[in-house]
């Protein structure tokens, strides 16, 4: 099936899996946290109707697509921590690419700003800023090699989502807002968050009709193949537009297996993503100056910062577009995977209702300049996903979501966990603190009224808690919790 036209819908006589009445009680089939309600409510299903910890992963990640739009993007990347019960954690790399790009070959790449409130920050968008995406082999990856249930399952939800609407969160209501600046570098884009001539808020609805459309084809087809042999040359057709992203680059990508980080921490022991990702490894050098302390407070986790960023050699980076997505099954299988699409480059592959990545035009994740790449390179970066062990079982899976603050809020919430020993929704919902160049952020502090002398000179206490500061989803056996800061659930 070739597609120089738009996508046909799908096929209005596919009955739907998820029509039937299912057993309410989640305790029996698993936990889940994650970004969004019907992100979380798509993955349950799946468990309901028996699927594995990765099935409802795929089948969440899916849904997040259509409700998280501005978080995730099927032209995005990401990566899972999995654990198989009785089995060693695998880190399933899917995170965006850099082909080996010839500078001036490169169009389409623009500034734009972004206004966050307290502070202004410069994004590049256009085709130029796109890297090669990641999820779809990801997710097709994760399905073969650990799912159970047929992939047409998995991406059922997604379609009805699509086709039938979602409902807007309040912290999407404000990314609508801080990122319209992207949203309004396309028409296609900008119709899809307009209702009666204004943006859509808290409550609204959202519909991605092509995206339905787009997915559909999924129900009927081998995922590879169709990925490989249609969707390829699809996105090629909107992508080359840049000058960077050849089909070959496409077609080639390959997810790839790690072996996690891993680290002892106090009778406990933290996985997390490995190189060439950077945000693990910071959090283990943040949990090496928090591993003799007995109680962790803001001075402790400032002292972490400043080591695990002066051994990182970071700077200040921006607030970026991610979500973070936790399940633990009834076998004890676990899924722990984080998405993300950047702010997006601003531009729509025509019928298809997705806009790709700009990793290309995140100015902290190239770190040699933009469009210096000299050989094809994954994309370092912060996403975390990370299980905490102890006694050689698994206790807490954990991720988050916001950039640079990613490795700042999974700090907190470990070392409120095992050195503060705070149950799973305190040590999430507990104010955090961040440390961004060399300015010290931090949320309402809980101090007994003696405010916390730091060493940082430049501080900016916030009045509220607030999306900046991530977004934490956990899960553990019988608990999970969802990030109020980013409107996550669980259950």
């Amino acid at each position: 099936m070739k597609y120089g036209h738009k996508f046909v819908g799908a096929n209005a006589d596919f009955i739907t899996y998820f029509n039937k009445e299912k057993d309410k009680n989640m305790d029996i089939v698993g936990k889940i946290a994650g970004g969004h309600k019907e992100t979380v409510e798509s993955a349950r299903n799946i468990l309901r109707e028996g699927g594995n910890a990765f099935d409802a992963a795929v089948a969440g990640v899916f849904s997040s697509l259509v409700c998280e739009y501005l978080y995730t993007s099927a032209a995005g990347g990401g990566a899972m921590l999995v654990y198989k019960n009785n089995s060693s954690p695998v880190l399933v790399d899917f995170f965006v690419e850099a082909p080996k790009i010839k500078k001036n070959h490169v169009s389409d790449f623009k500034k734009i700003v972004a206004d966050f409130g307290d502070t202004k920050q410069e994004f590049h968008v256009g085709w130029g800023s796109v890297g090669v995406p990641g999820i779809l082999p990801g997710l097709i990856h994760i399905h073969k090699k650990f799912g159970t249930l047929p992939f047409k399952v998995l991406v059922e939800q997604a379609v009805e989502a699509g086709k039938n609407g979602s409902k807007t969160s309040k912290n999407q209501e404000y990314l609508t807002r801080v990122l319209r600046p992207v949203i309004s570098s396309s028409e296609e884009i900008k119709k899809l968050f307009l209702k009666d001539g204004r943006f859509l808020k808290y409550g609204d609805t959202f519909y991605n009709k092509d995206f339905s459309s787009f997915l559909s084809h999924f129900l009927y087809e081998d995922p590879e193949t169709f990925y490989i042999n249609e969707v390829c040359p699809l996105f090629y057709s909107a992508l080359s537009r840049g000058g960077i992203i050849s089909l070959s680059d496409l077609q080639n990508y390959q997810t790839k297996e790690r072996k996690p980080l891993s680290k002892q921490y106090k009778q406990h022991t933290v996985f997390t993503n490995p190189a060439p990702s950077t945000g693990g490894q910071t959090i283990l050098d943040g949990l090496d100056a928090l591993v003799n302390k007995k109680i962790v407070g803001p001075r402790e986790i400032e002292g972490a910062l400043i080591a695990a960023n002066k051994k990182a050699g970071r700077g200040a980076s921006k607030i970026g577009s991610t979500t973070h997505l936790s399940i633990i099954d009834k076998e004890n299988n676990i899924a722990s995977v984080t998405t993300t699409n950047g702010v997006g480059c601003g531009r729509m592959v025509p019928g298809t209702g997705i806009m790709p990545n700009n990793m290309l035009g995140e100015e902290h994740l190239n770190p040699g300049g933009f469009h210096e790449w000299k050989k094809r390179s994954r994309i370092p970066s912060n996403i975390a996903p990370t299980v905490l062990f102890k006694k050689n079982a698994p206790i807490v899976a954990l991720g988050s979501a916001g950039s640079s603050r990613i490795i700042s809020a999974i700090l907190c919430t470990l070392s409120n966990l095992v050195n503060n020993k705070m149950d799973l929704a305190s040590a999430i919902e507990s104010p955090r603190i961040h440390l961004e160049g060399d300015t010290l952020h931090h949320e309402p502090l809980d101090v007994g009224g003696v405010f916390p002398s730091f060493k940082t000179k430049k501080v900016v206490s916030w009045k509220e808690k607030n999306m900046y500061f991530g977004g934490v989803n956990a899960v553990g056996e019988g608990l999970s919790f969802g990030d109020d800061r980013r409107s996550g659930y669980s259950c």
